[in-house]
């Protein structure tokens, strides 16, 4: 911004300078620190003025207007101590000035260097126009007199004639009790009483004037403090005005003329009084100017005057109604003597005069018909052709129909936007005259917008003022319906009535944010089809707009949306001319009418709408830049501003979707915000501190809260008192403590994502520094009080409390990041429905409450329904020993299984009273039911929660149902082709043989009809199965259980596995501050260790191996209780990060999910029909196949007994490799024992080192017990492979002779029937039995057994003598042998020193002593153990350590004693020295070799030389310790 200067005549730069700065919108909003008020000399004879105004701008910009009474800018003086005699003298001579009571000393006479009349015209004529009228909407709040014409600065004997930019401010007085007259100010109606004078006298007409106001300084006269020191410079020939109601009238003058006036008019008409000072016919423009309004003059008539003088007075007022007033001239009519000045019966002949002159009859009054004489000038004003234009046009549709007919886009929201605005003409004829406006250079733009801002707003006001008159007579009302009997019907009624009222008058509410939102929606749909040129330059205008100190709407609080497209342009321009721009974000928030917007504009002079009632509507925002000196100080260049809707609007109460976005905004707001000033009118915050309650907790919830938002709480009150402070503000700090511990307890079930946007919250709490009360805004109760001194005072206190947090704040952000930010965040929170549905804090209590009584029913339907199909299953064995291969048997069988399903799970979980687990499932509904009726849930939710359950045990018997038909299918899937098989196959097949007649079938043809026989079979029993896939299962059941933390939900679909050894997981220090650490990885191997194995506990805790309805709910249980029991006991719940807690859970789940698919899919094939059958697609299509090729024969059934016999021997001779194998592992020399294992691997480790190859060591003392698991699975997969071949064809061999000679021997057919099925039996999976139904046609054959005998062995020689007959299946690893792996022993290492176990496997599940982990423990160094301090790894091994040793473990902060630890914390393990001593020499000899190889993969320093000395890790000789171990 460049700085523009105002050149000074040579007449005022005595008081000015040579020049004056023009104070631009730019530099009148810019934040500075407060200023001292300055003292000035009392012969300061230059520039005094200029030296003053920065203070008086900055105190009128935070409505300390009282610095401009004569008062106070005399104490701006330095007093001086002088003993003559002179004073007196002066001040005569000082009170005969040619302006008013100054009149008998000529022009060249001394003039004081500060008055308060030079001071207010100066901080006016040296402002742009916009920031007059801010100044001005400011002084008008104070009974003070204001410059309606002054001197013009650059030229001598001109005039600029002030009032053009008065207008529209909004004057108030009281007619009778509760009867408030508003006027605005030159806009409505007015009279005006103008005070002149011809002729000089002391005391003058000024002084005469004074003593009827409230002030006996309200004018410039030579009775005003300070006039001592001469006149002011600028006073002669300028006027001034105030209004005349209680506030600035004397209380006689009010009561005598003006309260009867203005209650007998009743109308908005208010009386204004001119003050010309000099003597009237020396100013004829002057006199011109002042009679063309609807004015009246009093004329005061000094000694002196002559007939003359008053004729010409009168040729110049022509019909102008006047009143004399003689002053000093004797005792005529309408005189006055001035030494009686201070007697009332004087006063009271010019209280009458004073009346009289309102006798006259109002003339219309057009600005824009008035003539200046030569010396005057208009200022320059806000209106602009462009501006007008459009205001014409608004004035022709009306404010409703522009709003509601023409501004559709920013309502619709919609896809067809610019189909819209092609067609709409009337939109594009708008929108074109608002855009000429933004065209406009800089200056004239702000000027134009400010044209419209006031213009529309009046029309909005008078247009809608039925309307208003109609909801206060409702409200009205509504009240008296209340003291009367009460008529909820009637009072329902009227508040909707109300409701429509004020709908009515919001439809015919305009502001230039419509036109801000209109715009959004037209640049987003326009820059995406065409391009525009000029709509593309919308983010520009609004950017310079913004950076000169516009208010710009952030958020539409009617549709709820940012402009994001035009947003994002005007932020993209902004960060182009501050490209580093660091900005520090205020926010306000507060009931409706609490004086938000009245504070913020009193902090830092911005132009939010401010009202009785509601005035902004959605968010508000404003960029200020700081002086140079205070963004040093402060680190940051610019401050937003963000003025928020008023919540709670009274209007809405009790509307749940108006208190739900109350709380939205309430979390946007804050989350956006380094500081939010939370504002409370009076002592009732109940329903503010509700709101911040439900926005801390959403804060907290949102992935997105990048920034950590402070508050400051400002409460207004009539007085203060520290008793009161005390209390409310520890009532306050309770209930956002609360909100905070429920973040923090209740992360889990809240679903809080994380809290660091709550830290400087937290910090503010614990420190006390929450409350600020500022004193009464009014001083007094009238309808225009001023604001009160105190209340300014508070403010300044206030401003320097909100830099100091600025200073303080690690928080702040550079704008392009911010801008960035919001626009996520407010996604993020506009689609927040968990939190913000709560009112408060008790009914998140009260929801937790009812969650965990809803899944404690849950559980208990859950165990119902397990325990039901436990005694279900256990039936089914008994029951399936009837199966038989008769077809009619087996269907009424499987009939009789299914009944026991239907009628096992029929009522469940209400089946009777002798059911222990379905009485659960009663007592906790009822427990439920009587809950809430006596919390008196509406009947809604009621009906909801029951819903709930009905449809929970739906689920359930669903589950369970198909669960155990699944069982039933497999099963009999498993004893052979059931009869429904059969019948599919045989019926198919029938049909293929009749149509083959007798032709054989090509091989192709066959595999064909194979296939399709298959596929029939396999489509019968996939629509028999209608289970879903289990991950499906599981996802829908995470989503139940983590519905409120949607940051883990996203997370969870990525499938993205967390890593727990890199991720930050506690802090330091204590809860909010210290430095953020990862696990140690010893200690992060014992987390993720206990989470892989969550699967198996809970499928072991339920004795169940597949998936079950509920199941993700023990899992949420199982992660909590990992997080509570073991992690939190590690380092401290609270300072555990909460960010970690949900990588927990992620972790758990992922892993969860893959281990539950695999467990799943192998229960499936165990107990899923089509897995089942899939599985026995070989067998099956070989069946068909020899059917297809020998029919219903005996060839046939030889091929298929044949086919089984040579499966079994197959898996004999496999089962006998197998043996082999592990008989050749256990017969190696050191698979002895344990202890001769790990000898051997730590020989193998100790020749590699010895030889210069370390890396293998180094990765055991890393992760040892990965690497010794992984080495002795190499090892013993690679032995007896060729041992197991030649087994296996020995067997194989044996075992065909054998089955050959046994078939030979067979008699009869019920002899190979016997065989043939008790040799099935000698082999698992094999489940196969020779029918007898499908020989009976056979019988009549002679020797019947004799020719399927032939078969049989002709088929077993056959393949046996095939290619097809070599073995493809490969034999079991050794390491997936238990008794194998036994001899390994148990792998779990020492948390110190890294040793691993000695014990047997598994023998930590004993109950007695051996359940500990013993070992022989070796240097802390080879585990990363070392020195707290120096960093330095330890040679010393566990048994060494004395008790009274301080250690560190688990992230603790404070050391633990040895001797406690080792008891306490680690009572699983052994540390007395081990009896198998020889392994110490190793390990330290490992230790001596590889101490600066694992020191500089750990970032530790090596274990010293004297450190290795001392525990014997030195000077050890490799060749005796491996003789001595070996021995």
């Amino acid at each position: 911004m460049n700085d523009k200067k105002i050149k000074v005549n040579e007449k005022w730069q005595p008081i000015l300078g040579e020049s004056v700065p023009l104070i631009e919108p730019f530099h009148y909003v810019k934040l500075s620190k407060i200023i001292s008020a300055p003292r000035l000399s009392a012969h300061e004879k230059d520039g005094g003025v200029p030296l003053v105004l920065p203070y008086i701008r900055q105190k009128v910009k935070m409505w300390g207007a009282d610095i401009l009474t004569a008062e106070n800018i005399r104490t701006l003086i330095e007093e001086e101590i002088d003993n003559d005699d002179d004073d007196e003298e002066e001040y005569d001579n000082d009170d005969n000035h040619d302006d008013e009571e100054y009149d008998y000393v000529d022009f060249q006479q001394q003039k004081n260097q500060l008055s308060r009349f030079d001071c207010i015209a100066s901080l006016l004529i040296s402002a742009e126009c916009t920031v007059i009228r801010d100044i001005f909407k400011t002084l008008s709040q104070f009974p003070i007199a204001f410059p309606f014409v002054t001197p013009e600065l650059n030229e001598t004997a001109k005039f600029r004639v002030m009032f053009p930019l008065f207008t529209g401010p909004v004057i108030k007085w009281e007619t009778k009790p509760g009867t408030i007259i508003e006027n605005y100010l030159f806009n409505s109606p007015f009279r005006m009483i103008v005070a002149i004078r011809i002729g000089t006298n002391t005391p003058g007409k000024s002084t005469i004037l004074n003593l009827l106001m409230s002030s006996n300084s309200m004018f410039s006269s030579s009775g005003e403090p300070g006039a001592e020191y001469g006149a002011p410079h600028m006073t002669n020939g300028s006027i001034e005005f105030t209004w005349l109601i209680q506030e600035t009238c004397g209380t006689v003058l009010w009561k005598d003329v003006f309260e009867k006036f203005y209650r007998d008019k009743e109308k908005n008409e208010i009386v204004l009084l001119a003050n010309l000072h000099g003597d009237a016919l020396n100013y004829p423009d002057q006199i011109k100017l002042l009679k063309q309004f609807p004015s009246s003059f009093l004329v005061f008539l000094m000694p002196g005057h002559d007939k003359k003088r008053r004729e010409t007075l009168e040729n110049l007022l022509e019909t102008k109604k006047i009143v004399y007033c003689s002053v000093d001239s004797g005792n005529k009519k309408n005189s006055i003597e001035t030494k009686y000045l201070t007697k009332d019966q004087t006063l009271k002949k010019v209280r009458m005069m004073i009346k009289e002159t309102l006798n006259f009859d109002v003339s219309t009054f057009n600005v824009n018909n008035l003539k200046l004489g030569e010396s005057l000038r208009l200022i320059e004003g806000i209106e602009l052709p462009e501006s007008q234009n459009l205001i014409e046009f608004i004035k022709k549709k009306t404010c409703h129909h522009i709003k509601i007919k023409v501004m559709q886009l920013q309502r619709k929201q919609s896809s067809d936007g610019y189909e819209f605005y092609q067609t709409n003409r009337e939109l594009q004829d708008l929108m074109e005259l608002y855009i000429n406006t933004l065209r406009l250079p800089l200056d004239k733009r702000r000027r134009a917008l400010a044209h419209i801002e006031k213009e529309i707003s009046m029309l909005s006001s008078i247009e809608s003022s039925e309307a208003r008159n109609r909801a206060m007579l409702k409200r009205d009302e509504l009240r008296k319906s209340g003291l009367a009997d009460r008529d909820q019907e009637n009072e329902k009624k009227i508040k909707s009535e109300i409701a429509n009222i004020w709908a009515e008058i919001d439809n015919m509410s305009l502001g230039l944010e419509h036109f801000f939102r209109e715009l959004g929606q037209i640049y987003k749909i326009i820059s995406v089809k065409d391009q525009k040129v000029e709509i593309m330059k919308l983010p520009e205008f609004y950017a310079e707009l913004l950076i000169s100190g516009h208010t710009i709407e952030l958020l539409d609080g009617d549709s709820g949306t940012i402009p994001e497209a035009l947003f994002s342009g005007i932020c993209k321009h902004v960060h182009k001319s501050y490209p580093n721009l660091r900005i520090f974000v205020v926010s306000i928030l507060g009931l409706q009418s609490s004086g938000k917007s009245t504070l913020l504009n009193a902090l830092f002079a911005c132009r939010f709408a401010v009202s009785v009632g509601c005035c902004t509507r959605g968010l508000f925002m404003r960029l200020l830049f700081l002086e140079k000196d205070l963004s040093n100080q402060l680190n940051v260049d610019a401050f937003v501003l963000i003025d928020t809707e008023g919540l709670g609007a009274p209007e809405k109460m009790n509307e749940p979707e108006s208190e739900k976005k109350d709380r939205i905004l309430a979390t946007f707001a804050m989350g956006i915000s380094n500081l939010t000033i939370l504002n409370l009118l009076g002592e009732s915050m109940r329903d503010l501190t509700e709101i911040l309650q439900i926005a801390i907790v959403t804060m907290a919830r949102l992935e997105k809260a990048d920034m950590a938002p402070d508050i400051l709480m400002v409460q207004h009150i009539s007085e203060r008192n520290k008793a009161n402070l005390s209390e409310l503000e520890e009532k306050f700090r309770e209930a956002l403590r609360e909100a905070l511990r429920i973040a923090d307890e209740q992360d889990t079930v809240m679903g809080i994502s994380s809290i660091k946007c709550l830290q400087i919250l937290d910090e503010r709490i614990k420190k006390g520094q929450l409350l600020k009360q500022f004193r009464p805004f009014k001083n007094g109760a009238t309808a225009h009080a001023p604001p009160s001194g105190q209340y300014h005072e508070d403010v300044v206190d206030l401003y320097n409390s909100i830099l100091e947090d600025c200073k303080n704040s690690q928080g702040k952000i550079e704008f392009v990041k911010w801008s960035s930010l919001i626009q996520d965040y407010w996604r993020a929170v506009s689609h927040e429905d968990f939190a913000v549905r709560f009112k408060n804090i008790n009914e998140i209590y009260e929801f937790i409450n009812l969650g965990k009584r809803i899944t404690k029913v849950k559980e208990t339907i859950d165990d119902a329904f397990f325990q039901h199909e436990k005694q279900i299953t256990k039936k089914f064995p008994s029951e399936l020993r009837e199966w038989s291969h008769d077809p009619k048997k087996n269907s009424d069988l499987k009939n009789k299984c299914s009944e026991l399903i239907t009628k096992g799970l029929k009522d469940v979980p209400s089946c009777n009273k002798n059911c222990e687990e379905c009485n659960k499932t009663e007592k906790e509904r009822e427990s439920l039911e009587k809950y809430l009726k006596e919390n008196k849930k509406d009947e809604k939710r009621e009906i909801e929660i029951k819903k709930t359950i009905k449809d929970y045990i739906k689920q359930n018997y669903d589950s369970t149902f198909i669960k155990l038909t699944r069982i039933l299918e497999a099963s009999f899937i498993r004893k052979g082709l059931s009869s429904e098989f059969l019948e599919i196959i045989n019926s198919s097949m029938k049909d293929i043989i009749n149509k083959m007649q007798g032709v054989p079938l090509s091989e192709t043809g066959r595999k064909q009809i194979v296939e399709e026989i298959w596929m029939d079979l396999r489509k019968y029993i996939s629509s028999k199965d209608k289970v879903r896939p289990v991950a499906e299962q599981i996802d829908e059941e995470v989503n139940d259980e983590f519905s409120t933390v949607e940051y883990l939900i996203n997370r969870y679909k990525k499938e993205a596995l967390p890593d727990l050894y890199n991720c930050k997981a506690y802090k330091s220090h204590k809860y909010i501050v210290g430095k953020e650490c990862c696990l140690d990885e010893k200690d992060a191997n014992m987390l993720v260790k206990k989470l892989d194995n969550l699967a198996d506990i809970i499928l072991k805790k339920r004795n169940s191996q597949h998936f079950y309805p509920g199941i993700m709910r023990d899992l949420k249980r199982e992660i909590d209780s990992v997080l509570v029991d073991t992690v939190s006991k590690w380092w401290g719940k609270k300072n555990l990060i909460l960010e970690f807690k949900w990588n927990v859970h992620l972790y758990a789940l992922l892993i969860f999910k893959v281990k539950m698919k695999y467990y799943q899919e192998k229960w499936d094939r165990e107990n899923n029909p089509l897995s089942i059958l899939d599985q026995k697609k070989g067998e099956y299509t070989k069946i068909i196949d020899t059917r297809l090729q020998h029919g219903f024969s005996l060839v046939s059934e030889g091929h298929i007994i044949g086919d089984y016999l040579l499966k079994v021997i197959h898996k004999k001779a496999m089962k006998a490799g197998n043996s082999e194998r592990i008989k050749k592992v256990k017969d190696i020399v050191w698979m002895t024992n344990n202890e001769t294992v790990r000898l051997n691997y730590l020989k193998m480790l100790a020749e590699q080192v010895q030889n210069g190859d370390k890396k293998d060591a180094i990765n055991h003392f890393l992760r040892p017990k990965i690497s010794i698991e992984n080495w002795f699975k190499h090892e013993v997969n690679s032995i007896g492979s060729n041992d197991a071949a030649i087994e296996y064809d020995k067997t194989y061999k044996s075992e065909f002779d054998h089955v050959v000679q046994k078939i030979r021997n067979c008699q009869s057919l019920e002899e190979i029937k016997k065989y043939v099925n008790n040799y099935m039996t000698e082999v698992a999976d094999v489940d196969y039995e020779v029918n007898l139904v499908n020989l009976e046609k056979y019988n009549t054959l002679k020797m019947q057994h004799e020719h399927l005998r032939d078969h049989i062995e002709k088929r077993l020689k056959e393949i046996h003598n095939s290619s097809s007959n070599s073995r493809s299946e490969s034999f079991l690893n050794p390491s997936d042998d238990e008794s194998i792996m036994k001899m390994l022993g148990c792998t779990d290492t020492c948390y110190w020193c890294g040793a691993l176990c000695w014990g047997s496997l598994g023998h930590d599940k004993h109950t007695d002593e051996t359940k500990k982990h013993h070992t022989s423990h070796q240097p802390g160094g080879l585990n990363n153990f070392g020195y707290k301090n120096s960093n330095e790894l330890v040679a010393i091994p566990c048994q060494k350590m004395t008790d009274e040793w301080s250690v560190w473990y688990y992230g603790k902060e404070e050391p633990t004693k040895w001797g406690v630890a080792k008891v306490r914390d680690f009572s699983e393990w052994k540390f007395e020295p081990h009896h198998q001593d020889q392994f110490n020499d190793l390990m330290c000899w490992f230790f001596e070799k590889l101490n600066h190889d694992l020191a500089k993969k750990r970032n530790r320093v090596p274990a010293s030389y004297d450190e290795l000395r001392k525990y014997g890790c030195i000077n050890l000789d490799y060749y005796r310790i491996i003789s001595t171990l070996m021995c």
